[in-house]
């Protein structure tokens, strides 16, 4: 039995039920309630791991997030925050490998659901810090890493681009479909690995609540699920870390 495609299927069950409890929350609590629309900038990495190996980090990706959330009061300044959101993120590079020249986009596309409990303690009537922690869960859309290749293989000169999905790990080419078995068997192993899609972030912050309508917050989330999918999976682990800065507008 394949423990890490029962995992897979469990966790997008979860997402599956939390996203739809979330939307139900952003829709049917009135505006009065604390809902917010948040802008933010994201930096993020990954934290890789083979066995008897030490861990690895990645080159950070930078982007932002924009998306909605409520801000429930339960008792004094005990609140609960749902929220949904989309992140984008992106990193480039330069490689030498074996005769290559490699030059890379590595872009991801993420929905996120935060839900956070929050306590704010209001320091005056115009100002207030909170707090904030609890889990997210993370839905990749798109993980894609676009290479343009320009070198020699066997004499032969080649100029062009090379897209490669880890999801589902699939290559297209563009100009290098009679070099394109020879390119991926040596870009594949040295720079790739497939990932599931799914993550359970946890993590926490602090945050400001100015005028009563403007709130500005910092944290970080660390991945709890293992990326790696796969052979992958049963040789290392892969895990996400982001840090984040928001400004957002409560209505």
């Amino acid at each position: 039995m394949n423990t890490n495609r029962i995992n897979a299927n469990k966790m997008k069950k979860l997402f599956c039920a939390a996203a739809i409890a979330v939307a139900g929350i952003l829709w049917t609590i009135p505006a009065s309630a604390g809902t917010g629309v948040d802008l933010g900038y994201l930096n993020s990495s990954y934290r890789s791991k083979m066995d008897g190996a030490g861990s690895v980090k990645s080159e950070p990706m930078n982007g932002f997030f924009v998306g909605v959330n409520d801000d429930v009061r339960l008792f004094a300044g005990l609140s609960v925050q749902p929220g949904l959101y989309y992140s984008y993120l992106n990193s480039t590079g330069r490689e030498e490998l074996t005769g290559l020249n490699l030059s890379n986009s590595y872009t991801e596309h993420l929905l996120n659901i935060p839900i956070h409990l929050k306590y704010t303690f209001d320091i005056v009537p115009m100002f207030g810090i909170y707090i904030f922690a609890g889990p997210t869960l993370s839905l990749g859309l798109a993980a894609t890493d676009k290479m343009t290749v320009t070198g020699d293989i066997a004499g032969a000169q080649i100029n062009g681009s090379l897209s490669y999905n880890a999801y589902s790990g699939k290559f297209k080419s563009d100009n290098l479909s009679e070099f394109s078995d020879r390119v991926t068997g040596i870009v594949d192993p040295y720079l790739h690995s497939r990932m599931n899609r799914f993550d359970v972030l946890m993590g926490g912050g602090l945050g400001l609540d100015l005028l009563k309508f403007v709130t500005v917050k910092a944290g970080f989330d660390y991945g709890l699920m293992n990326r790696f999918k796969g052979d992958m999976a049963e040789a290392g682990t892969l895990n996400r870390m982001q840090f984040y800065v928001a400004v957002g507008i409560q209505f």
